[in-house]
């Protein structure tokens, strides 16, 4: 009975070394593979840290140039809005002074007249045709404080066209601009 149960000591001692064998391969597989997967991982990190660099000097790169168009841009509108409001303060000041002049009547505004001889109740005398021709030599001043007032009608006109040219002017420096910001 004893070889018998050396015979199965004996398989159960084979099964447990081969389970033992089994296992130690199955450990050093496992070790071995998680070195290689460590070092894939380091070369993966290592890749990505290098891409986000490039990246980050990239945008860096580019906002550190569209500040500089900004800053361009902001520059050229400054002179802009100075130079158009400038233009616009000459503009109101010589026409301030010509509607105070035509009020005060230190200058004067006429108009040519279409016929200088004329009936009763402003009818021409004669059956001639009349053009603008007639009377050539012939004026008529308007009224000072009516002419100060088409001054300042025509003044307010030279306003709205210096605005207008401002508005523009910028319209067209920012225009181009406006998709790289």
């Amino acid at each position: 009975m004893i070889a018998k149960y050396k015979l199965v000591i004996q398989i159960v001692a084979a099964l447990v070394l081969v389970a033992v064998l089994v296992g130690s391969g199955f450990a050093v597989a496992w070790k071995w593979q998680a070195a290689n997967g460590a070092a894939a991982l380091a070369t993966a990190q290592n890749l990505h840290a290098i891409t986000l660099g490039e990246i980050t000097r990239a945008a860096a790169g580019q906002l550190q140039r569209q500040q500089q168009r900004a800053n361009e841009l902001q520059q050229q509108l400054g002179e802009l809005d100075n130079k158009h409001y400038a233009e616009m303060t000459d503009v109101q000041q010589d026409n301030t002074l010509l509607a105070a002049d035509l009020a005060t009547a230190k200058q004067r505004l006429s108009v040519r007249l279409a016929s200088p001889a004329s009936g009763a109740g402003g009818v021409p005398a004669g059956n001639a045709a009349t053009s603008l021709d007639d009377g050539a030599g012939a004026r008529a001043d308007i009224h000072p404080a009516t002419a100060a007032d088409l001054v300042r009608v025509t003044a307010r006109a030279d306003e709205c066209r210096s605005r207008l040219t401002g508005l523009q002017t910028w319209a067209r420096l920012v225009a181009p601009n406006r998709g790289t910001q």
